[in-house]
C-alpha cells in the first residue's frame, strides 16, 4: 500500500528519476517506445528547478514553457487552452509543478488535458501533503512524481524520490 492512499508507488533514486522514468512509462503507454520524438511537446512553467525541463529533454520530447498565473505563480491554465488552439497538434501531455505545497488549478488542467487527450504528470516535489479540493497533489493526475531531498517539505537524509500512479483520477475527481 502506498504512504499516500494511493495503490501504486515506486520508490527512485531521486525527485529528477521520478520524473525521468514517469515520462519514459508514458512514452512507452503513449508512443510505444521508450523515449518519445523530438517533435512531441510537453507543456510545463518556466518558474521551476532546473529538472522538470531537463527531464522532459532526457526523455526524447521538447519542453514548452507556458507563462504562470501571477497571482498564484503557478502554470496558467488559461495559457495552455490558449497554446493548445494554436500548436496542440504536437502536445502529448502537460506537467503542473505544485510549488510552496500551493496547488495548481487541478480541475482546470485535467479538463484541458481530457479535452486534448493529453497526460498529466504532477511535479510535486515541494507539494507533499498539499491539497487541491480535498485531493492530495500528485495522486489527481496520470502520474505524481515527488522528492525526498533533504530540502523539501517531506525530506530524507539523502536523495530519493517516489512515483505515484493515479488510476482513473480525473473521474475521482469529478
Amino acid at each position: 500500500m502506498c504512504i499516500r492512499d494511493r495503490k501504486y508507488c515506486i520508490g527512485v533514486s531521486s525527485g529528477t528519476d521520478a520524473l525521468v522514468l514517469s515520462l519514459r512509462a508514458l512514452a512507452i503507454k503513449y508512443k510505444g517506445d521508450e523515449y518519445f520524438e523530438r517533435s512531441d511537446r510537453v507543456i510545463t512553467t518556466p518558474f521551476t528547478f532546473t529538472a522538470t525541463g531537463d527531464a522532459i529533454l532526457r526523455s526524447g520530447a521538447t519542453p514548452v514553457f507556458v507563462d504562470i498565473d501571477r497571482e498564484t505563480f503557478n502554470i496558467d491554465p488559461l495559457k495552455v487552452r490558449g497554446y493548445l488552439r494554436s500548436h496542440g497538434e504536437k502536445v502529448v501531455g502537460i506537467i503542473p509543478v505544485h510549488l510552496y505545497g500551493q496547488a495548481c488549478n487541478m480541475n482546470e488542467i485535467m479538463e484541458v488535458a481530457s479535452e486534448y487527450n493529453l497526460f498529466v504528470l504532477e511535479d510535486a516535489a515541494q507539494a507533499y501533503g498539499g491539497m487541491w479540493r480535498e485531493r492530495k497533489l500528485g495522486s489527481i493526475g496520470t502520474l505524481g512524481a515527488f522528492s525526498f531531498f533533504p530540502s523539501k517539505n517531506l525530506g530524507g537524509f539523502g536523495d530519493g524520490g517516489m512515483i505515484e500512479y493515479c488510476y482513473n483520477s480525473y473521474v475521482e475527481l469529478l
